[in-house]
């Protein structure tokens, strides 16, 4: 009994693998086609166009921050943004600058009177330093120091006072998603 059993089974198993690639073999009819896709458990795929997605991301910023870095001949102008632990912070993931502790405005040159040998080579002298540095005091308040001169100025934030507004696009061809990135600058006033 056991032996036919075995037998028994080995030929079931046969057969359907038989029946099995003789039915792969034959041509599937494309409406019985789907391409796989990793939404289709949740999603129904027929009723959504194929468009491209669009996230938009929206950022508060104070009108005296500029986000690009600012070019003039040879010399650029970038803000510098830090953390309360004195960490570098990325400002394109700052939604909102009451998060930031301070920030710096870096004059970054090259001085040409000034060189130095790098493998016998002169080289002109590259120069960063901070011409403007802005703390959070509080909530609603800035002090502004500015360098050279130490020239001292406390700056009132007005939130609801939107000066200007920026819109940058950036395409994500290989997921099909466009990033708006909306910043919208408040305005700030000195104290007296």
């Amino acid at each position: 009994m056991i032996k036919t059993t075995f037998w028994t089974t080995l030929l079931i198993l046969t057969v359907c693998a038989i029946k099995v690639l003789a039915i792969d073999g034959k041509k599937k009819h494309p409406s019985d086609t789907k391409p796989w896709s990793p939404y289709s458990c949740c999603h129904n795929l027929s009723d959504t166009p194929h468009r491209p997605g669009t996230i938009v991301e929206n950022f508060l910023v104070p009108d005296f921050y500029y986000l690009d870095t600012l070019r003039k001949g040879d010399t650029t102008f970038a803000y510098v943004c830090y953390d309360d632990r004195d960490s570098v912070i990325n400002a394109d993931t700052v939604e909102d600058f009451a998060n930031i502790s301070y920030m710096s405005l870096f004059k970054s040159y090259t001085d040409y009177l000034h060189t130095y040998r790098d493998h016998g080579k002169l080289i002109p002298l590259p120069v960063s330093l901070i011409t403007e540095r802005y703390d959070r005091i509080a909530d609603d308040k800035w002090t502004n120091i500015s360098y050279p001169s130490n020239h001292y100025t406390q700056l009132r934030e007005f939130r609801d006072d939107i000066v200007r507004i920026d819109t940058f696009k950036d395409l994500d061809s290989a997921s099909r998603i466009t990033i708006v990135s909306i910043y919208k600058y408040y305005g700030t006033a000195p104290m007296k």
